[in-house]
């Protein structure tokens, strides 16, 4: 094999897939980018989604042997991610300090997503994670070579310059993230704050202005370690966990979830969750909820956009016309930004990035569709009168009688659904239906399996193996960034 030229490839290039079977558009885009990068260590990180029962065992253990006949052809490593929730671990906490997420937390995180198709908001965390642990380059497999077309269409754009497509050096660049709107500003944002949200009233009040400043995205990063690159990927990686964990204290208070008195704060498991039109927690793993997608882009972006400025940060007092001429805040200058950021050009349904030669398909097509697997918990429509509460084995005795192979075994289906017409929406009122009235499409969608976390988002400010987060935050926003899933 030719030896690896360290300027124009990177050491390592981590493609992810999460789901189901990969999509013949995932096993187009396997073979484009290891052949964009013959000479680079290439891994496949993986997360199957896996069944209930024996049969998931089995179904899981077909998966991967078809991820790793897949990749090996094209000289592709595979790895699970979930074999390495330990390493990654240490990259949002560290030994000396004592660590506030552990292996359990990262493992309660990936399945509570994987269950409810949660692919994308996985897919990030997974992201901020690898990248905060090795030097590396993360894709996902929608990408592609960039055409002859589209580098035509990048020198056709009004907004094309030399500087903007030029290579960057893979042996000297600490952090390379995907810019969407050519260093403009276009997000206004309070940054390093407890919640995703982009702009807080409570901001507002104490005269600290939003900033603006260029639309990130997370499809293709890239870090060197040793340097603020890396920081940066670890500070996101724990700015997104603390959001998650702020969305539960949230809604811990107003009780519309709760928790197992038994569990640590490392554990992302709640007793119940009441699907109230404004629990945001509940929100996200509900899949019919129409903010969910807003929701999990808001998550990335805001996470990587904080750890930018925890690491890259000049905090400055802003001049701006306040009451107290302005509060000091963390600033990023421009020269920062263009250091940090690629460009990607909009070309048809193309998000093209020329300094890496690579273009990206917009259309989803790696994510896989639902299935009929009864088992299948991400099918729970949105219901105020709704409280998911905590059982074992729920379904398994009726799904036996369906004759559905995988759930006549024991296997732990964690929540039951309970309808309440009480003012306070007490499941112990009203509960669940008998199993001889539950129907196979009815068992489909009366069972979610969340995992969600309480434990608060850690605080220094300036530190990169946590993020800093001031008082609690109302609700959301929900504006949306307009970022492309």
């Amino acid at each position: 094999m030719p030896e690896r030229n360290p300027v124009s490839e990177p050491e390592k290039v981590q493609f992810i897939w999460f789901g189901e079977e990969m999509s013949d558009n995932a096993r187009t885009g396997l073979r484009a980018l290891s052949e964009r990068y013959p000479n680079s260590e290439r891994e496949l990180w993986v997360l199957p989604r896996r069944p209930p029962g024996e049969t998931g065992r089995q179904r899981v253990e077909q998966l991967m042997e078809g991820y790793r006949s897949e990749a090996e052809q094209h000289g592709v490593k595979v790895l699970h991610i979930r074999d390495h929730t330990g390493e990654l671990a240490a990259v949002v906490g560290s030994a000396e300090r004592g660590r506030k997420y552990d292996r359990t937390t990262l493992d309660d995180i990936f399945g509570m997503e994987v269950s409810n198709q949660g692919y994308i908001a996985a897919k990030d965390l997974a992201t901020f994670l690898l990248r905060g642990r090795e030097t590396g380059l993360s894709l996902d497999l929608s990408h592609h070579h960039m055409t002859e077309t589209e580098w035509q269409a990048v020198r056709d754009d009004p907004r094309f310059s030399p500087d903007a497509v030029a290579p960057f050096d893979f042996s000297t660049t600490d952090l390379k993230v995907v810019d969407l709107s050519h260093n403009q500003p276009a997000i206004r944002r309070h940054v390093l704050n407890s919640s995703f949200a982009p702009t807080t009233e409570q901001h507002d009040d104490a005269d600290i202005e939003p900033q603006m400043m260029p639309h990130l995205d997370v499809f293709a990063m890239y870090t060197r370690a040793g340097t603020k690159g890396q920081e940066v990927a670890k500070a996101a990686a724990s700015q997104w966990i603390g959001y998650l964990a702020r969305m539960s204290q949230q809604q811990a208070r107003t009780g519309n979830v709760g928790f197992r008195p038994e569990d640590s704060s490392r554990r992302f498991r709640p007793d119940t969750v009441n699907l109230e039109p404004g629990n945001l927690l509940g929100a996200k793993y509900n899949t019919q909820d129409p903010v969910r997608g807003s929701i999990i882009g808001h998550m990335a972006v805001a996470a990587l956009a904080d750890g930018i400025h925890i690491v890259y940060g000049r905090t400055e007092t802003p001049t701006g016309p306040t009451q107290q001429g302005g509060m000091p805040m963390p600033t990023v200058d421009e020269a920062t930004w263009k250091a940090i950021t690629m460009r990607a050009y909009q070309v048809g349904n193309v998000r093209v990035l020329p300094q890496l030669s690579l273009g990206k398909d917009n259309q989803n097509s790696w994510r896989t569709g639902g299935t009929e697997d009864p088992g299948d918990v991400s099918r729970l429509q949105m219901d105020r009168r709704a409280t998911l509460v905590q059982v074992s084995n729920l379904g398994v005795r009726r799904a036996a009688q369906l004759g559905v192979e995988g759930l006549n075994k024991p296997a732990h289906l964690p929540y039951d659904v309970h309808l309440s017409t009480s003012a306070d929406n007490s499941p112990r009122h009203t509960p669940s239906p008998p199993p001889a009235e539950v129907s196979l499409g009815e068992l489909r969608g009366q069972v979610a399996a969340l995992a969600v976390p309480r434990a608060p988002s850690p605080q220094e400010p300036g530190a990169t193996d946590s993020a800093a987060h001031p008082p609690a935050r109302p609700a959301v926003n929900r504006t949306v960034y307009g970022r492309s899933f």
